[in-house]
């Protein structure tokens, strides 16, 4: 059963010629998160005529039991349900993920024509190769303890933000996978990339960041900082930079409208 507040969300974007309304975009949220903290931009998007889709990754948003028979393919079949959805009703599409929603995301515009990515806050290689040795057999650990609790929220975090209070150790194992699939193919993400990462962020360090813009095969890239946020960048310090940034990259790739 899906949390309150925690479901899914979908706002057709207008069609006249002053809005982007042959746009769509696809909102992903994080590991053991919730639609919900992509909404933000998912709003400001839809306000200013996209299409947008904010998907329920696979086992998210019920309670952390699931996750214990997770798979990363799940998750991503998730993200190209959603996808293939908004190509049957837009021109182009954008994708956009937080976090682990942002590996996700890279991995999609490296195998799909997307308009656009942005990765908001994504580990990649620099994440997996500084996690402790007990992740790494975090699959054959996951019988003896199968969850770990999380720490305190940072100052900054949204207090309605929604996700699971602790780790399915099981399911740590498939966020590896989906980190190693991701960083493996970014070159072949050749799509208009947008990477917005905080100085500040407890959890995704700055070489993350630095190592996805640097191996893109993107002509057209950018890397923004931020420093008034944690790790949920939507919902923090810096969300009004977030929202406005991720419009403003829409309407830069956007096909032209008569």
């Amino acid at each position: 059963m899906l949390r309150p507040g925690a479901e899914p969300f979908y706002r057709r974007g207008g069609a006249t010629p002053t809005t982007l309304g042959q746009a769509g975009a696809l909102l992903i949220h994080g590991f053991t998160g919730t639609p919900r903290e992509m909404r933000p931009v998912g709003e400001a998007l839809a306000d200013a005529g996209v299409t947008v889709l904010g998907v329920r990754l696979a086992q998210h948003a019920t309670q952390p039991s699931d996750m214990l028979r997770s798979h990363w393919r799940d998750w991503y079949a998730s993200v190209l349900d959603g996808y293939t959805l908004l190509r049957d009703q837009c021109e182009t599409v954008f994708v956009m993920g937080l976090s682990m929603g942002g590996a996700l995301a890279l991995y999609l515009a490296a195998h799909e024509p997307v308009a656009g990515v942005v990765a908001l806050a994504t580990p990649s290689r620099p994440h997996l190769d500084r996690m402790p040795w007990r992740a790494r057999f975090a699959r054959p650990l996951s019988y003896f303890i199968p969850y770990i609790t999380k720490g305190p929220p940072g100052p900054t975090r949204d207090p309605g933000h929604l996700d699971y209070t602790r780790y399915p150790v099981r399911a740590i194992a498939e966020l590896r996978a989906v980190l190693a699939e991701a960083a493996a193919c970014l070159p072949q993400v050749t799509a208009p990339a947008l990477v917005m990462a905080s100085r500040a962020d407890p959890t995704v360090g700055s070489a993350d960041a630095e190592y996805i813009y640097a191996h893109l095969g993107s002509a057209h890239k950018d890397l923004l900082w931020l420093t008034r946020s944690g790790h949920i960048l939507p919902e923090e310090g810096d969300r009004a930079i977030v929202t406005e940034r991720a419009v403003a990259f829409v309407r830069a790739y956007a096909p032209a409208r008569p």
